[in-house]
């Protein structure tokens, strides 16, 4: 997922890009550009505390949109004076980003929208990996092995029945 954040991360005024769960846990966190020996790059520096904070601030948006009938916000802006935090809701995950300030957030939500469609993707290719195997593992191992004239959904009785009538198990 870091190669997917990568391209973000490095766009100029761009000082953190992460990918956050919907409850607030860090999923991916590519290196920041901030100078840990600052006050503000110690208080950017820790992923974990954003990551929490924005989740809470987004569950508090959604309920409060929720009150006005209206959708869970996609897109969240928090503007201050020294720099700006960009929220991008995406299914079961959240893209962050935190800009200079004097950087304007509509500079940023194309390559955001872009970065979040490559994360769907994978996460979608995910999934249907998952579920592939999910389905293998249904069908559980037989107890005897199978023999070699039979299919997986012919029962080692109906083979038996086929070699002993010498034809077909229905008798025609």
């Amino acid at each position: 997922m870091i190669e997917v954040l990568d391209p973000l991360a490095t766009q100029p005024g761009v000082i953190l890009a992460a990918l956050i769960s919907d409850d607030g846990v860090p999923v991916a966190v590519p290196g920041t550009k901030v100078d840990s020996s600052s006050s503000e790059g110690c208080a950017l520096s820790d992923a974990d505390a954003l990551a929490a904070m924005c989740a809470g601030w987004l569950d508090e948006l959604n309920d409060s949109m929720t009150l006005l009938s209206c959708d869970a916000p996609r897109r969240v802006v928090l503007r201050a004076a020294r720099g700006s935090l960009l929220l991008l809701r995406t299914s079961g995950a959240v893209l962050l980003v935190v800009l200079e300030p004097g950087l304007g957030p509509d500079e940023l939500w194309l390559p955001m929208e872009g970065v979040a469609a490559r994360i769907q993707r994978i996460l979608r290719g995910m999934g249907e990996t998952a579920v592939a195997e999910t389905i293998n593992d249904l069908e559980p191992p037989s107890p005897l092995p199978k023999r070699a004239g039979t299919t997986a959904t012919e029962s080692p009785m109906t083979s038996l029945e086929k070699r002993s009538s010498g034809g077909d198990p229905q008798g025609n």
